[in-house]
């Protein structure tokens, strides 16, 4: 069985109202970034990598205290992408890091 692959991407919606949206004809949020990615990873691997897109400050306040403590520091920025629970990116959500993560990650083989 291939090793499942857990991406979860932490943000900050509140963060996009700060930004003047009529600078931007068609303005893309981190939650559309997330959705896009999460369609075409499962188009690729069905079953096999889960994207969820989580709002640090609506879901689960009890959760990532770790990831909230480094961002009231100034050490990290949102969106926070974490991948089978390890922080891989923070301040982007860059798409072809993650997609190199998730390869490197299926052809090292099953988890034991």
């Amino acid at each position: 069985m291939l090793q499942r692959v857990h991406i979860q991407i932490l943000d900050n919606p509140m963060e996009n109202v700060l930004l003047n949206a009529e600078e931007f004809e068609n303005p893309v949020t981190n939650r559309a970034l997330a959705e896009n990615l999460r369609k075409e990873l499962n188009y690729f691997y069905p079953s096999v990598v889960f994207v969820e897109y989580i709002d640090l400050f609506m879901d689960g306040e009890e959760d990532f205290d770790d990831i909230r403590e480094l961002l009231s520091l100034g050490a990290i920025t949102t969106p926070v992408v974490l991948i089978n629970g390890v922080l891989k990116i923070h301040g982007g959500i860059s798409t072809s890091v993650i997609k190199k993560e998730v390869e490197r990650l299926i052809s090292s083989g099953p988890v034991h």
